[in-house]
């Protein structure tokens, strides 16, 4: 080595690691694993007393002084980690509560690395950190999305109660009014002048027009409230949407399904029936797909709807550009109803929904009989 090249030691001095040690918000500690099971604490750093209200001394002599701090539903997840890192030599990470002797509560992080010791058991060297602060912000953030998505569940509620009353309202009232005067406009077509063909054209028109309005007010209150779906069950209603996409569409659609009724909560079948009509528009609107195939399967304790398609499928961009509200809507409907959604698509190789709902056990033991 030359003479004027001097080599330093690259191992901080005792003063900075203790320095270090020092401004930890939390405490650095050893941690040994006994012959008998226990632990022992044979190095503790002064943060102890700021982080567990115990003196490291205390700590020391009594490793129970820690783990009688632990939540007691914590206790079982800290004894597991560590007879896991302890087999593996796999480095140590745990979470938990503790509650302090005044009162506190708190969140605590243990992070350590294990080393094998001349007795044949590990030692662990580490930091116990306290993430109380950011454990709260992450709880308050989940209870905010738990409160956005009973939000979301209850506008969806709410959507479907007012397009059943718009439904009805449309059947009942309007549908009423419409049929009445096409009664009135038959009698009167009825005692019109034959000799005057001007006139008998003008009724005859309206009264097409009326026939139109009529045909059109029950095409709203069927897309509003599809009545079939009420009165002929899910499975039928599934069936004749397909039948009248592929119509539409031109699209061949194939229902498979493991019972021919599948009698479901009337929110359960309503959001799946919702979730089938979107898939469809979005297959008919972006998929440029011949084929499609739908499979139903009620299980021991859910229900399976698979919905795939042979178009040419989307990349992960397009799935998460701003505003493809029609798969967020699919996602948020299925969270509503406890289930879970899985979209995978590759570019010209189709798309496949599945979605898996959660049944209660006495909608789940139900069984009908096979028509």
């Amino acid at each position: 080595m030359p003479k004027n090249i001097r080599s330093r030691s690259t191992s901080p001095s005792p003063d900075k690691l203790h320095g270090f040690i020092a401004s930890l918000p939390g405490m650095a500690c050893q941690i040994d694993l006994l012959e008998n099971g226990t632990i022992a604490f044979p190095y503790v750093s002064e943060g102890c007393w700021a982080l567990l209200g115990i003196t490291p001394e205390a700590l020391q002599n009594d490793p129970f002084n820690f783990l009688n701090l632990i939540h007691l539903d914590d206790i079982s997840s800290f004894l597991e980690t560590l007879k896991q890192s302890a087999q593996t030599l796999c480095f140590w990470n745990w979470e938990g509560r503790l509650n302090l002797a005044d009162g506190t509560k708190r969140w605590i992080s243990l992070g350590a690395m294990p080393q094998n010791t001349i007795s044949g058991l590990p030692r662990w060297e580490g930091v116990v950190l306290d993430t109380t602060q950011s454990k709260l912000n992450e709880l308050e953030i989940r209870q905010a999305q738990q409160q956005l998505q009973e939000l979301a569940s209850h506008i969806q509620d709410a959507k479907e109660e007012e397009r059943l009353r718009i439904a009805r309202e449309i059947h009942d009232e309007i549908g009423s009014l419409l049929t009445a005067i096409k009664i009135d406009l038959s009698w009167l077509n009825q005692r019109l002048p034959k000799n005057n063909p001007l006139l008998l054209e003008k009724a005859s028109a309206i009264s097409a027009l009326v026939e139109r309005t009529i045909t059109s007010a029950s095409t709203l209150a069927e897309s509003l409230r599809p009545g079939f779906l009420d009165s002929l069950g899910f499975i039928a209603a599934i069936e004749i949407e397909a039948q009248a996409f592929s119509s539409r569409s031109g699209v061949c659609c194939t229902i498979i399904k493991s019972q021919d009724v599948i009698e479901l909560p009337e929110a359960h079948a309503i959001s799946l029936f919702r979730i089938f009509q979107e898939t469809l528009n979005n297959i008919m609107k972006h998929a440029q797909a011949k084929n499609v195939q739908v499979e139903i399967v009620k299980g021991p304790d859910h229900l399976e709807l698979a919905i795939s398609d042979d178009g040419i499928g989307f990349s992960d961009n397009a799935r998460n550009k701003p505003h493809s509200f029609g798969l967020r809507g699919i996602h948020e409907r299925v969270a509503h109803l406890g289930g879970t959604v899985k979209i995978s698509s590759n570019l010209k190789r189709g798309t496949q929904i599945s979605i898996f709902i959660p049944l209660d056990e006495e909608i789940a033991s139900s069984e009908f009989p096979q028509q």
